[in-house]
């Protein structure tokens, strides 16, 4: 949803350090009857997920999980699996220790035309703010490493956290991606096959219909990265540590969900194009 805080600035107890981005929020409103605008009343802080804003390799994954979020969702609606989905993704996030050192590289991309704006509280009624361009800047684009140890049971990379998130994400907004069966010939799933995966169709395509049908939109997928995909479809999220793509697979991974999700929002992810070289 979103709201109006009055007095917010003069406010010392209400708002203060409340209304942060990516912070988990508990929110009193009355709602107006002339728009879709509440009036925010007071706000308790749940989490603050204080380290996504601390850290910029993690506050540029945490906004590809809130424009992913805020392109799927309408305001004034809610969705508990949704938002515990979201809650996962931010505090997983939350809960790495990355950072970029010496031995880290850089790249130089292209100004961005998307977004850099925040998903004010995480309420399981999800604010909307507009997109925000940042026109001319040429931004930095690191590879990440791993420091030390987390609270996690398995330390996961950032990518691996991202593309968990959208195998779900697409799972929730009802556009689950078939990974059991080939979309054209319905032969199940097998180690023995070559398959590639149908952005327009949604689903894994086999050698054989793609050397009798033509394929022109499937993209190249190995065995192992289906295999771990669709094992992430089925696990609750408290088990989602147990999977890790890497290398190969995970490139693999984040650019079949790319397209695929472009394909079904019929736009751009401007958020996710620093994580496209990686390497």
């Amino acid at each position: 949803m979103m709201g109006i805080a009055k007095g917010a600035k003069r406010s010392q107890k209400r708002f203060v350090n409340k209304l942060e981005l990516f912070s988990s929020l508990r929110l009193r409103y009355t709602e107006s009857r002339r728009s879709n605008l509440v009036f925010i009343v007071e706000a308790e802080l749940v989490d603050s997920f204080l380290r996504l804003r601390q850290n910029t390799s993690l506050y540029m994954a945490a906004t590809v999980i809130r424009e992913l979020t805020l392109s799927a969702t309408r305001d004034l609606e809610g969705d508990e699996g949704f938002f515990a989905l979201l809650q996962w993704g931010l505090r997983t996030m939350d809960g790495q220790r990355l950072h970029a050192s010496r031995d880290v590289k850089y790249h130089k991309r292209p100004p961005l035309n998307g977004c850099s704006c925040a998903l004010p509280g995480a309420a399981p009624k999800i604010s909307r703010p507009p997109l925000v361009g940042v026109p001319g800047r040429r931004p930095l684009v690191p590879h990440f490493r791993s420091e030390g140890h987390s609270s996690l049971p398995v330390q996961l990379s950032v990518m691996n956290i991202l593309a968990l998130f959208q195998i779900k994400f697409f799972e929730q907004i009802g556009y689950r991606p078939n990974l059991d069966s080939c979309l054209r010939c319905h032969q199940p799933f097998s180690v023995a096959q070559e398959y590639g995966f149908d952005s327009r169709g949604g689903g894994i395509v086999c050698g054989r219909c793609q050397k009798e049908q033509g394929q022109s939109s499937v993209m190249p997928l190995s065995r192992g990265t289906i295999k771990i995909l669709a094992s992430a479809q089925d696990q609750p999220l408290h088990r989602l540590h147990c999977l890790q793509l890497s290398g190969s697979g995970l490139r693999e991974a984040l650019s079949l969900l790319t397209h695929y999700g472009h394909h079904l929002l019929q736009r751009e992810i401007c958020s996710l194009k620093p994580f496209s070289d990686l390497h």
